[in-house]
Parts: structure tokens; C-alpha cells; sequence
């Protein structure tokens, strides 16, 4: 049966995508950049920022569209993966693209490719690039999907590029060491423009790298600093050659990141004044990271706090952030390191693994086995079966990965009126 391009859903169009390529991920930029080529979508707006790394990358990409919003701007935002909804990874001004739009978009793909083969996300980001084209935008945010060097939104024309952190994921693709992931993070900058980087002594490859591409260096700890002072933070960083020191409040994603985007924005000389990003850190929250919910009756409360951590680096800002949880919910996918997350998570004496019903998903018997018999644990079949062991009052947290929030916030929805977002 043929694939009528001009009738069909959002849903059936994804089908489609997913079955388009034999393989889920194929790192290279020739095929997609012919076929961008094609769309005139490589400077998708005048301003053009990329956010990479291995942790960070949504929270810094949501607070600079945030910040660059605040002074009226009109700004893409592209992101991934989503929580809820495919529309999710393509936003302006916070309103996710529509159903139609998208196909929209990935009918003129269909056009643009020819014969050219691409996979899901490559497909995904020029029909995201090619819509963002057609909006008139001042600014865009693209965050990097894996990697960098070789990931399909590399092929943009970009102003500036940031790498957030650099830790062991996606081993298969990037290499075993931070050296080698390193290199390959750092392989988004462009030459005679900023590379950003909120990881405080990175593996020397990701400056050796941006050094070798002709890039100007901006670090951590080196040109811009961040410390948490109580309920404030206490930022430095460079802005016109002069160092700059600002307080502001306590945010709800992680500070590292609030520091990077504010280093980001001043290069560019697009920083807002001290009051406005003060106003935006203190009120964004971005799904599914550090997301607080709350469920109280008959004089108890649970608190839930819901995280998309899937590694050791981000497991143990997480450990950092909440110390000890009454228990934890886990689930991960089959490409991970549980036994190496768990140690870095808060510490608990209750574990409740689940089964992922996805693609590399373990079951909640393999993930037990992954983990190892020294820790003491519980195990259901899925998350919604997880929740509903939960007790009356306590902190738990729910992690190890997108789709083990996603499950959550389903059966929080679900659960209408019982749960505050907090």
C-alpha cells in the first residue's frame, strides 16, 4: 500500500520514519547536508546558537530561548527527545509546532531527499530546520541529539556553540574514554566564533579540538564561574572584556547550566539586565528535570521528584541536589550503566526497578540482574504498577531515563487533582 504524503497524520508519518532507515542512528553529515542544501535551511535564522553535551543540554538550551524571549525576541527552540509529545522538540516562543505543520515539514523533506536516505532524527531536525526557515525568526536554540561532531544538527551555519558538560554515554558511538568523547563534543565549534564550556576542566581533546577548528575558548572556572551561596548563586563572567558579578536567585535547574547560558548570551551581547534574568531563572522549570510533585491527604504527604538521569554524571548531581529520598524508582534502558548510576543516586533504603516497555528497554528482572544481588530491591513490571505501590508520605524520586518520567507524568496526569506541581 502506497504512502499518500498529502493525507497522512502525525502519527503515521513517524511510523513511516521509523521504518524509512534500517538503522536508528548513522553519525555522518554528507547525506543530510546535500539534502538541507536542497531546503536552504542551514541558517534557519539570523541568530544561531548550539547548545551540546553530554548532561545540560536541555535545561541550557530552554534557559537561553527563555532569556532571549524575555527581550522580545522571537526564537526557535529545537530539542530532544520528547516527553510527552513529538511536537515537543520543535517550539517558538514556547508554543510546540501543530500536527499539520509538522507534516508539512517532513512532506517537503520527502521532496527535498530524492533517493538520499535518512534516518528518524535526521529526517526530524531538516523538517525542524526547514519550518524554523519559514517563521521569521531572530534567534534560534538547536540542541545537539548525541554527540556532536558527527550529529545531524551540526550541519547549521552557527554563531556560537556551547558544549554543557562531557561524561561517559553513548559509548558505542563516541568512544570509551572522555577523551574520546570529548573530542567529538567539542567537534561543534566553529572557527573565528565561541566555543562554550560549562565543564570545569574538561578532557584536554575538547580544548585541543576548538583549538584545531579555530575557535575562540570561553571556560568554566577559567573565564566564568558559578557558586551556590544558600538560596542564591553567585555568578562571574565576561562580558565586553570586563568581568561581570551578579547574584541572582536560586534556580530550578541545575546552576551550572545558568551560569553557562548567561557566559552564552553576554558573548553574543545579547544578555538581558541583572533583573531580567533574575525574573527568568527564578520562575523556568523545564519537564522532567528536578520536577517536583506533591500528593497529600488525611494529613500525609508524598513528595515525588521526577528526573530524566540516565548516567553516573547525572545521577550524581542528583545525589548532590537531594542527599537522601525515603525511595527511588528506576528504570533504565539496556545501553546504560545501573549498577554505576545507582551508586551515584541519593542514597535509599527502598528500590523499585521497572520495566521499560521501549525500544532497549530493560525489564525490570534485567535491570535487578544489571544492578546485582547486593542491593535490596523490589521490582514491577511497569512504572504505573510502581506508583501505585507507593506509600502515603515520604520523598521519592523516579529516574533513569525519558521514558521512566514519561510513564510518571502519564500516571500523574492520569491521577487528576491528586498531584501539585511544586
Amino acid at each position: 500500500m502506497s504512502f499518500d504524503t498529502q493525507q497522512a497524520s502525525l502519527a503515521q508519518w513517524l511510523q513511516r520514519l521509523e521504518a524509512l532507515h534500517p538503522s536508528e542512528i548513522e553519525l555522518g553529515l554528507a547525506r543530510i547536508s546535500r539534502v538541507a542544501e536542497r531546503l536552504d535551511c542551514l541558517r534557519p535564522a539570523p541568530l544561531v546558537i548550539l547548545v551540546g553535551g553530554t548532561n545540560g543540554k536541555g535545561t541550557t538550551s530552554a534557559l537561553l530561548s527563555a532569556l532571549l524571549q524575555a527581550q522580545g525576541l522571537t526564537v526557535g527552540l529545537y530539542c530532544s527527545p520528547h516527553i510527552h509529545r513529538y511536537n515537543e522538540r520543535v517550539q517558538v516562543n514556547g508554543r510546540e509546532v501543530s500536527d499539520a505543520d509538522l507534516c508539512a515539514g517532513f512532506r517537503a523533506v520527502e521532496v527535498a531527499r530524492g533517493e538520499t536516505s535518512l534516518t528518524y532524527f535526521e529526517f526530524g531536525t531538516l523538517a525542524a530546520l526547514h519550518w524554523f526557515k519559514q517563521q521569521q525568526l531572530d534567534a534560534c536554540v538547536l540542541e545537539i541529539g548525541l554527540g556532536g561532531r558527527l550529529d545531524a544538527v551540526n550541519i547549521v551555519d552557527a554563531d556560537i556553540s556551547v558544549v554543557t558538560s562531557i561524561g561517559l554515554d553513548h559509548q558505542a558511538w563516541l568512544g570509551d574514554t572522555v577523551e574520546q568523547i570529548g573530542y567529538e563534543k567539542a567537534g561543534i565549534a566553529r572557527a573565528g566564533r565561541w566555543l562554550v564550556c560549562g565543564q570545569p576542566q574538561p578532557p584536554a581533546t575538547v580544548r585541543a579540538t576548538a583549538k584545531t577548528l579555530g575557535a575562540h575558548w570561553c571556560g568554566r572556572d577559567d573565564d566564568f564561574f558559578v557558586q551556590p551561596d544558600g538560596n542564591q548563586l553567585q555568578v562571574r563572567f565576561r562580558q565586553h572584556n570586563q568581568t561581570q558579578q551578579w547574584q541572582l536567585p536560586a534556580a530550578h535547574i541545575p546552576y551550572p547550566n545558568v551560569a553557562t547560558a548567561i557566559q552564552t548570551l553576554a558573548l553574543l551581547e545579547r544578555l538581558p539586565d541583572q533583573a531580567t534574568v533574575a525574573a527568568v531563572v527564578q520562575q523556568l522549570r523545564v519537564a522532567g528535570r528536578l520536577q517536583q510533585f506533591v500528593r497529600e491527604s488525611d494529613g500525609q504527604r508524598l513528595q515525588l521528584t521526577l528526573d530524566v538521569a540516565h548516567n553516573e554524571q547525572a545521577a550524581a548531581y542528583i545525589g548532590q541536589q537531594l542527599g537522601q529520598v525515603d525511595g527511588i524508582i528506576l528504570g533504565m534502558l539496556a545501553d546504560k550503566d545501573p549498577a554505576a548510576v545507582l551508586a551515584a543516586l541519593p542514597q535509599t533504603e527502598q528500590l523499585l526497578v521497572v520495566g521499560l516497555d521501549c525500544p532497549r528497554g530493560l525489564s525490570a528482572a534485567q535491570l535487578a540482574e544489571r544492578i546485582g544481588s547486593a542491593v535490596l530491591l523490589t521490582q514491577a513490571e511497569t512504572v504505573a504498577a510502581a506508583m501505585q505501590q507507593l506509600p502515603d508520605h515520604g520523598h521519592w524520586l523516579v529516574c533513569g531515563s525519558f521514558y521512566t518520567v514519561e510513564a510518571a507524568l502519564a500516571v500523574i496526569e492520569e491521577e487528576t487533582g491528586q498531584w501539585n506541581c511544586i
